[in-house]
């Protein structure tokens, strides 16, 4: 990709200061853009703008809890006096879960669709004046889970599900305005260590290592090619493309395929 392909843009990454928030944070710095990253853990967002800008990237971070409207609608207001205009907005900040739906506490459902549904909307909400001024894109980081349900994850992949429904909702809203409306469902990825997950009881816990198709760089790589390219949706990983298929033309057989293998298996 061209150094220069996103000159002069102004993106903001949630959820910027680790994983594949990072790393796509990091990408649009180096094509160029004044990145913004927000999230809840200082350290995090404080030691990936040092990563950013020793790229040589102009990047800044705001400590901002997605979940709460008023942060959301603060985000978009410290972005447009600083840069004073935003172009691209990648809704990335999500939590995971470990559960089924008999054993999950309340507080872990609810907290899935706050921060994986709310957040995305309300950020979305904040910041379409700005991205009607630039014609630019909205994104949203989904997961193979939004196209099928696994086990354990119900109220995860519900949440993801709702994304899809906000895009191609808002893809019809502001299509008249320019704007790019675009979801990536992401595939298996490689997590950083410290990576934490809500347990059925409501604690979070560390997730630990797991098979992946594609590192954090490759998926990073997919989602700003969705946004310079304009795409409506990308599956990402050859797995993903796979299963999509399976699940649209033979239902039976992902049923039958996700209960024996993923069930048993706790990969997904």
């Amino acid at each position: 990709m061209n150094a220069s392909l996103l000159l002069g843009k102004v993106a903001l990454v949630t959820g910027g200061g680790k994983g594949i928030g990072r790393e796509t944070a990091r990408l649009l710095g180096t094509l160029g853009a004044r990145v913004f990253i927000c999230g809840r853990t200082l350290d995090a967002l404080e030691s990936t703008v040092q990563l950013l800008r020793a790229d040589g990237s102009q990047a800044d971070y705001i400590v901002a809890d997605i979940s709460d409207s008023e942060d959301c609608k603060a985000l978009a207001r410290s972005i447009e006096q600083s840069a004073g205009r935003i172009d691209i907005v990648i809704n990335n900040a999500g939590m995971s879960m470990r559960g089924t739906l008999e054993d999950t506490d309340t507080s872990v459902i609810r907290a899935m669709i706050d921060i994986n549904f709310l957040g995305a909307a309300y950020v979305s909400k904040f910041t379409i004046p700005l991205l009607k001024e630039s014609k630019g894109s909205v994104v949203f980081i989904s997961s193979l889970s939004a196209l099928h349900g696994l086990p354990k994850i119900g109220p995860y992949g519900a949440s993801k599900l709702a994304l899809k429904g906000l895009s191609e909702s808002l893809r019809t809203e502001l299509h008249p305005f320019g704007i790019h409306v675009g979801i990536v469902h992401v595939g298996f990825t490689e997590n950083d260590p410290d990576k934490r997950v809500y347990s059925q009881d409501g604690t979070l816990s560390t997730m630990g290592t797991r098979k992946n198709s594609q590192s954090q760089k490759q998926a990073a790589h997919h989602i700003v090619k969705n946004v310079l390219r304009r795409k409506r949706e990308s599956t990402l990983t050859t797995i993903g493309h796979l299963a999509t298929f399976v699940y649209r033309f033979f239902p039976g057989l992902s049923d039958w395929a996700i209960t024996t293998f993923a069930g048993k298996s706790g990969q997904y």
